[in-house]
């Protein structure tokens, strides 16, 4: 029961945290607003210390709030992999955690994901779409299996092999358009990581400060399908859509390629099987 109880009050934290707002936190737990205010009071008592600061009807985090924060994510974490290892099922020998930036599953994370829940019956499986950074946290945490990512972490026992190359092509929702136009107003900012702007900044030293900015290929090409303008994405996400007449390749310029990495364990408990299921990838 103390283990629950602890749970319940690190998640009713997580969402006061996430919401700033103890009566929007009530909602979505689906508890009273004063159900809420104990549970925090309870884990404040616990802590000896306060979580949040209240003024005004604002609600912020304390140095304090925001530390435990980080510590009550990878706790609920820890927790609910505990549970699943523990309560594997006879017909789940072992349990497999993924988890990938957003773009590459749209490119190719999906497609051999469905080939091993379709070939390895007795393999539990969980996925993740998570930022580079979130990837990075949950391998040095131990909290997935095998993580997929442009840039290849720095982690002391983790194995990183490259397995895919990407091509970033440029494409403009105008057809025709001259290099200048696509990369000048209207242009769309993909935050691909460091190697991308890297190799942007050398392509395009002095472009013009782009209006948007986003850090999801998907959110850029549903911005400019509906909007216009222009955005370096994935070549295997555009071909269709370039086929199809909806975008078009912006001509002169240069194609950015970027590799994909993953990242696991080296001593895992999975590393033969990640290791066999990484051969299966079709890149």
């Amino acid at each position: 029961m103390a283990a629950a109880m602890d749970t319940l009050l690190l998640q009713t934290f997580l969402e006061v945290s996430r919401t700033r707002n103890f009566g929007k936190a009530s909602e979505n737990l689906c508890v009273s607003p004063s159900t809420v205010s104990a549970r925090i009071r309870q884990l404040e008592q616990h802590l000896g210390l306060s979580l949040f600061t209240r003024s005004h009807h604002q609600i912020g985090l304390t140095p304090a709030g925001e530390r435990m924060e980080r510590h009550a994510r990878f706790i609920l974490s820890a927790w609910e992999r505990a549970y699943e290892d523990t309560a594997l099922s006879e017909r789940h020998k072992r349990r497999l955690v993924v988890a990938g930036v957003a773009s590459l599953w749209d490119i190719f994370l999906q497609q051999w994901l469905n080939g091993i829940y379709r070939d390895y019956p007795s393999l539990g499986l969980r996925a993740e779409e998570s930022t580079p950074l979130r990837v990075v946290e949950k391998l040095e945490q131990r909290m997935i299996d095998v993580g997929f990512m442009y840039e290849p972490p720095r982690i002391r026992d983790v194995v990183v092999e490259e397995v895919a190359t990407v091509p970033l092509r440029l494409v403009s929702s105008r057809a025709g358009q001259p290099l200048e136009k696509a990369i000048g107003d209207g242009y769309i900012r993909v935050e691909w990581g460091t190697t991308f702007a890297s190799l942007h900044e050398s392509h395009f030293p002095q472009r013009l400060l782009a209006r948007g900015r986003v850090n999801s290929g998907r959110v850029a090409l549903n911005l400019m399908l509906d909007c216009g303008g222009a955005a370096y994405l994935p070549d295997s996400i555009v071909a269709p859509l370039i086929g199809q007449g909806r975008l078009h390749g912006v001509e002169d310029a240069p194609v950015i390629e970027m590799k994909a990495y993953a990242a696991f364990g080296l001593h895992g408990e999975h590393q033969a099987l990640i290791a066999d299921l990484l051969g299966r990838l079709d890149v």
